[in-house]
This record gives structure tokens, sequence and C-alpha cells, in this order.
């Protein structure tokens, strides 16, 4: 007896194959995400302006772009939710992490600034379980320690871009951070919603600090025509899209998992940067198998959370690899 006469099988026997397709779908939109992310970097060194200028305009047309999507889907952004002060602060570290990330660029070099990122993974080890309440897994220990090798593998002959090295660890920790929260915020709150108000936070708190300083940028019309297409990619495509799309896949992945395959974003950075300036981001050769370990390890995280997969009847958000 089953679908055959009818009646339809038991939730429980759905909920396993739903929760599966779910995930995976999350994991595909991750590495789309990724890839979009992996040309933030780019478009930091080819926009000519400051980093303070770039996250300030990334911010305005970010919130735009949001405001659009939620107009478009009929969505309110009333700031009457109950964890707003949580956005508004949440917003102070995401414009910490980027002001710190486009530093890094323009002291150092795009592949740089990026691979940095990878000290993302251990450091969001050490954060996640003081917010999940869940004990810190040695298999996340172990792969960010290999990330951190990778790093040091990658940049121990690059000693002339060490303040952007610095400044680029500093950004990995405030992007483990603000994921860390919002892996927690979006269980309860709307992906769209959390985005625009923790973007509203950085683009003000960032337009008061230059408006004080007497040094706003221009208008984006203003601007040169290759800065005005930089802009808008990055807002738009690299911001308003993957921004949310990002936090959105929260709801069925780790903090940890997302983290982890986000190392794939200085791959993606490095690669293109040596097509475009080939000069100026080639590396040693043993920073290339610096890259290699960070694939395998991510590699490693996909088999271990298909084996998760295996032996859990449901996902438990924050408590998974």
């Amino acid at each position: 007896m089953g679908a055959a006469d009818g009646r339809r099988p038991p939730t429980s026997a759905i909920q396993p194959g739903h929760d599966r397709i779910a995930r995976r779908n999350a994991v595909v939109l991750l590495h789309i995400t990724v890839f979009i992310w992996g040309w933030t970097g780019i478009l930091g060194k080819w926009i000519e302006q400051s980093a303070l200028h770039i996250v300030y305009v990334r911010c305005i047309i970010a919130c735009a772009g949001l405001w659009a999507v939620a107009l478009w889907m009929r969505k309110s952004l009333s700031p009457r939710v109950p964890d707003l002060r949580n956005y508004l602060l949440t917003g102070l570290i995401i414009l910490g992490h980027w002001i710190t990330f486009y530093l890094s660029i323009k002291l150092g070099s795009a592949s740089i600034a990026a691979a940095c990122l990878s000290t993302s993974t251990v450091i969001t080890a050490f954060i996640a379980p003081f917010w999940s309440g869940q004990r810190t897994s040695r298999f996340e220990v172990f792969m960010g320690v290999v990330i951190i090798g990778a790093l040091l593998l990658m940049f121990g002959l690059e000693t002339q871009y060490r303040l952007g090295i610095i400044l680029g660890v500093v950004s990995a920790f405030l992007s483990a951070w603000f994921n860390v929260v919002n892996g927690r915020l979006v269980q309860r709150g709307d992906a769209l919603v959390i985005g625009f108000y923790e973007l509203l936070t950085a683009g003000a708190a960032l337009g008061l600090w230059l408006a004080f300083r007497g040094d706003l940028p221009l208008p984006l019309w203003e601007l040169p025509a290759h800065d005005i297409i930089g802009h808008l990619v990055l807002g738009l495509v690299c911001t308003t899209f993957a921004f949310t799309a990002g936090i959105h896949v929260l709801k069925q992945l780790t903090p940890f998992t997302v983290i982890l395959t986000v190392n794939l974003e200085p791959v993606y950075t490095i690669l293109i940067a040596l097509l475009l300036w080939p000069e100026t981001e080639r590396m040693h050769p043993g920073s290339y198998f610096g890259i290699a370990l960070i694939l395998v390890c991510i590699i490693l995280n996909g088999r271990r959370q298909r084996a998760l997969d295996a032996r859990m009847v449901k996902p438990k958000p924050l408590a998974q690899g």
C-alpha cells in the first residue's frame, strides 16, 4: 500500500529526500555565489578609486538593488523586526571586513587579499561553537590548520606585501565573524531583509565618516566609464545577488561549510588576475601548490558532508560538519 492507492507516503519518508535535495541546491547556489565573489578582488583592483570610496559606492548600489528586488517580490523591508539591532551591528562588522579587504588589495594585490580569506576557515572553527553551543570539531580544526599552512606556503616568499597580508587576515577574521552571526540570524529572519539593513548600516556609517572628512566620492555618473561599469557589476551582481544568496544558503549549510567553500574564491581570483595582469599577479611556484591544498580540503569536506547526510534523518543547522 502506498502512492499507488492514492495515499501520500509518510512525512518521515519524504523529509530525508527533500532535505538532501534542498541541501544539494544550496551547495550549487553557494558555488555560483563564490565564483561571483571571486570577481570582487578583481574589480577592487580595476576600479581606480580608494578602498573607502569603493566600499561606500558598493554599499549604496547594493542597497538600491536589494530595495528593487524587495519591490519586485512585493516583500516588506519594514524595520519592525525583532533582530534589527543585530542586523545593524553585523553591518558594522561587514563594513570593517570590506574596508580591510580592499585596503589589502591596494597595498598588496588582488591575489593576496583573496587568498588571505582562506584563514577564515580556522577562525570559523573556533568562533562557531560559542554561538551554536556545539563542541569544536577536530576535523574542522585540522582543515583550518591545513588552510593556514597553505596560506603560509603561498606567501612565504611574498615579503614585499606584508601589510597587505596582515590586512587580509584581519578581513578574514571579520568575514568569519559575520558569517557565523548571519548563520544564526537567518534561521529566524529573511535573507533579503537581513542583507538590506546590514548594508544600509555599513553605507550610512561610512558615508558619515567620509562626509566628516570632506571626502565623499564623486557621483557615479561623473566617474570614468570603466569605473561606472565596475561599480555596477560589483554592487548589483557581486553584492545584491551574491550577498543575499550567501546568506540564504546558511539555512541549509553550516557557517564552517560555507567558509570552507568560500576558499575557492581566492582560487578564482588568482586565476582571473593572472589572465588579466600576468606580470604583477604572478606568484612563486610553491603558491600554486598551496592552491591545490585548498582544493583538497574542499573536496574532503564535501565527502564528509555526504557521509553525514547519509546518517542523519534531518539536518540540524549549525550542528553539521
